[in-house]
């Protein structure tokens, strides 16, 4: 046994030996560095070289031949051209004498040339047109950049430039001189939502940022109109397209898909568009308060939150029917829509090709109740009435005259035509509504609830179709609507 143990463990080390000896099995690496730098072009040029005012006489106006500065860049978000008077030798606005004593002095306020009433002064004049009329004068500043051009492309342009003064009848002859300079500066990138989400210290939940961490600031932060961003509702998980729009809101960019379920304590100020002040909404002699209002409108408030308690669950899609919805104007419904398959649905052809998106989703349908998330809304009977609360995500509310804003901006302020709603950056779909059981004009008809009220019966929406578009369309509260919210 002993003589087979040493045979073994010498056969293994011959073996060893040949495999390290295997030139290949050596492994050989070297490091080289790469990288590159970028730097977008930028360039001015100024024809000619010199502003000169010649023979300007005692006590009366000229001005100077003109130049042309022009600017041409590849940076995509465009540049600014700016001036500013003044050097080393001349350290203010001042045109200086060569004895260093007369000055011409910049104009305070802008003025026609020939109206200058201020002896010794000067001003600036530009013109997009040569053959424009040389008329308002302004003054330029040592201490800060006056802007002349500012151009959100990389398109190039230029300006013509030229300077005039006002001299006094016993002002020193000779030559005044001072500098301008030009400078053009490529404007970055414009703050996207996702970068205003960060550098307010908001943090992503599974990769994305949430509809109820939406502030004020973040929105006003968000420079790139029309940008979208894709991020979380925390009641449901589900996801929400949003944009900064044209009118310096933030917008949801599809409908609201919140389903309800009756008893549930899951909709809280915390998540939800809830006042905290202990009001569900006032007219103008009654404030309708939600603490111990829980019988009526479905709210408890306890610890400074307050919580909405649906009387009702969303109908699902196969069970819409005269028996489970009620056309009523006071209590709280609404409906899922999903096909026969339990899949989600894509109604209005015009936004099918975006399906990938979710900008096409027809969203839930919500009677006006449930859009102000009460289970009584009776009360709320006048157009005095003012409406605190919502079915939206929290920081987030229904809209009230905004959608005129946006017609304005997007679509022409047309009243026939609403190609620029259903275009993107809106999105809006023709879902249809529910009236009295059935979901009708699907693909045709858009009608989207507003938190305006005209009396008992019937409240402000947003209605489009292919004859009209109609933003003052008041309707009965009692039909099933679709619902965009914006940001508070």
């Amino acid at each position: 046994m002993r003589k087979i143990y040493i045979l073994y463990i010498a056969t293994i080390s011959i073996i060893s030996l040949i495999y390290i000896n295997n030139t290949s099995a050596l492994n050989y690496s070297s490091n080289v560095g790469i990288g590159f730098t970028f730097n977008p072009t930028l360039s001015v040029s100024i024809s000619p070289s010199d502003l000169m005012i010649d023979n300007l006489i005692p006590g009366s106006t000229l001005d100077s031949n003109s130049i042309n500065i022009s600017v041409a860049t590849n940076a995509s978000y465009g540049y600014t051209l700016s001036a500013t008077v003044g050097d080393s030798t001349h350290n203010n606005s001042n045109l200086t004498h060569s004895n260093n004593t007369n000055v011409f002095s910049s104009i305070a306020i802008n003025s026609n040339l020939p109206s200058l009433t201020t002896d010794n002064t000067w001003g600036y004049n530009t013109s997009l047109d040569s053959g424009s009329t040389w008329s308002n004068y302004n003054g330029l500043s040592n201490s800060s950049n006056t802007a002349l051009l500012d151009k959100d492309s990389n398109i190039s342009s230029s300006i013509d430039f030229r300077i005039g003064a006002k001299a006094s009848p016993v002002q020193p002859s000779g030559t005044y001189t001072n500098t301008i300079t030009f400078t053009a500066v490529t404007k970055p990138a414009p703050i996207t939502l996702s970068e205003a989400y960060a550098s307010e210290g908001k943090t992503m939940i599974n990769g994305y940022y949430t509809m109820q961490d939406m502030t004020s600031t973040i929105c006003e932060k968000t420079e790139a109109i029309g940008a979208q961003l894709q991020v979380l509702d925390i009641r449901d998980n589900k996801l929400y397209w949003i944009s900064k729009l044209a009118d310096n809101h933030c917008w949801m960019t599809q409908n609201l898909d919140l389903d309800i379920v009756s008893g549930s304590t899951n909709l809280t100020s915390n998540n939800t568009d809830l006042s905290t002040n202990e009001n569900i909404y006032t007219d103008a002699n009654t404030v309708y308060a939600l603490k111990g209002a829980s019988d009526i409108y479905g709210y408890t408030y306890e610890n400074n939150v307050a919580t909405w308690i649906p009387e009702r669950t969303t109908i699902i899609y196969n069970q819409l029917s005269t028996s489970t919805w009620q056309n009523s104007f006071t209590e709280p419904y609404s409906y899922d829509r999903l096909d026969n398959n339990g899949h989600l649905v894509y109604p209005d052809a015009s936004v099918s090709q975006l399906s990938a998106e979710a900008h096409g989703l027809s969203g839930n349908y919500y009677n006006w109740s449930a859009a102000i998330a009460s289970n009584d809304s009776t009360n709320a009977n006048t157009s005095s009435f003012t409406v605190f609360n919502s079915i939206c995500p929290k920081s987030w509310r229904l809209p009230i005259n905004d959608y005129d804003i946006l017609n304005k901006k997007y679509n022409n302020n047309s009243s026939t035509d609403h190609s620029g709603l259903i275009s993107a950056p809106l999105y809006f779909i023709r879902a249809g509504y529910v009236d009295n059981g059935s979901l009708r004009n699907t693909g045709a008809e858009a009608v989207y609830w507003s938190s305006k009220v005209r009396g008992g019966a019937v409240a402000g929406r947003l209605l489009f179709n292919d004859a009209e578009v109609n933003l003052g369309y008041f309707t009965y509260k009692n039909s099933g609507s679709s619902i965009r919210c914006l940001a508070r």
